[in-house]
């Protein structure tokens, strides 16, 4: 019964969510074309991935919206092809066993929170530069991304979850969106992806995932 209501207050919020984002479909409105391609082929793509269903099986119980987040985090890592992947206080192992399938030879490390800078600093200092960050919002997430943000190039992504969550949330995301260091930004609701590349002009999408 309580699975049921989950399902059906999901499927509400996910409606809600949809009306308010639906002439952000499908990439209308992206003009950049590197950011079009992005957004249909990775963010938005639908194929039916032949792991899709060996990792349902091997992961079972997750909710809707977390599924639904580990195969988008999958298809990052499979485009992405990354030497490293980083996450940064993870709430489950679901997302780095679904990118670890999307790339055999990534190396996922995780960094806990709670940590002096130093610390943080020690760690990323051993990666050298950031090809993947995954950013759960913790206490001190705004901290670490204040310390990561010194270990990237132009290259690297950085995907903060529950943008939306709360006022806390919205107000750091938006403060990302304003910095002139994150260059490329994409506002899915439920996370949030930053590229670097200083080659590209500011921007910031609001896609509908």
């Amino acid at each position: 019964m309580r699975s049921e209501k989950m399902m059906h207050m999901y499927i509400l919020g996910r409606s809600l969510v949809w009306l308010q984002r639906w002439r952000n479909s499908l990439g209308f409105g992206v003009q950049s074309p590197w950011a079009y391609q992005f957004n249909r082929n990775v963010v938005n793509e639908h194929y039916p991935y032949y792991a899709y269903d060996r990792l349902q099986e091997q992961i079972p119980g997750l909710d809707k919206r977390t599924r639904k987040l580990c195969r988008l985090y999958f298809r990052i890592a499979n485009w992405k092809q990354a030497g490293t992947i980083i996450e940064f206080s993870p709430t489950t192992d679901a997302y780095a066993k679904y990118m670890a399938a999307g790339c055999y030879s990534s190396n996922i490390m995780k960094i806990e929170s709670g940590q002096k800078e130093d610390v943080y600093r020690e760690a990323l200092r051993k990666v050298g530069r950031i090809d993947i960050l995954c950013i759960e919002p913790t206490d001190d997430y705004q901290r670490f991304f204040g310390v990561a943000k010194k270990y990237v190039d132009d290259n690297s992504m950085f995907i903060i979850h529950h943008i939306k969550k709360n006022r806390e949330t919205k107000a750091f995301w938006t403060q990302i969106v304003e910095d002139p260091d994150c260059i490329t930004t994409f506002d899915l609701y439920y996370c949030g992806i930053i590229f670097f590349n200083k080659k590209r002009y500011k921007e910031n999408y609001i896609v509908n995932f």
